[in-house]
């Protein structure tokens, strides 16, 4: 293969895979509206509700998402009521009393202040009515593929979010021909 077939057949792979992800988002998508939940939502209520109470920082990092805009869709589900926020103090860091100012040895230390999420029981009875529907989805689309065709894409999917370093900058060090950037 030439290197502009390389590029139209990894082209057309990752169409593919956006076109198919885009799908199945939308599919998913009409069940949850009817129980006015986003997808954000639902992944949020989704992860507590398996991990239990998070802080903020932590949600957003594992929905890799900015605070920010997971603390929009903490907000939203706050108002429905599925969610609750706190502000907690976590215990002080254990520091050798030397290394303290004199004004603050023998005193009484706090911890930082983190603003956490957890489930409230409407959230628990929401989420516990909503996955299994939403799991039954999952699995009627994924029917298409038989059970060593699902953990290959599964596979396949965790290869290209770990990537290869190696090869990414090697391929993008590759100065290209003139005649290659225009097709």
């Amino acid at each position: 293969m030439t290197r502009k077939q390389k590029t139209q057949r990894a082209w057309g792979a990752y169409l593919d895979l956006a076109d198919t992800a885009d799908w199945i988002r939308k599919q998913l998508r009409g069940p949850l509206e009817t129980f006015g939940l986003t997808m954000e939502e639902f992944r949020l209520l989704l992860m507590l509700y398996r991990d239990g109470p998070l802080t903020i920082r932590v949600a957003a990092a594992r929905r890799d998402r900015n605070r920010q805009n997971m603390h929009i869709t903490i907000l939203r589900a706050a108002e429905f009521g599925w969610v609750e926020r706190r502000i907690v103090r976590l215990p002080a860091a254990e520091i050798a009393e030397s290394r303290l100012p004199k004004a603050r040895r023998g005193k009484p230390r706090g911890g930082r202040r983190v603003g956490t999420v957890r489930l409230t029981p409407r959230g628990e009875k929401l989420i516990g009515h909503v996955l299994p529907r939403q799991a039954k989805i999952v699995k009627a689309l994924m029917r298409a593929l038989d059970g060593r065709e699902q953990a290959t894409l599964s596979r396949l999917c965790g290869k290209l979010r770990e990537g290869d370093v190696v090869k990414y900058i090697r391929e993008m060090r590759i100065i290209e021909p003139e005649e290659m950037r225009e097709g």
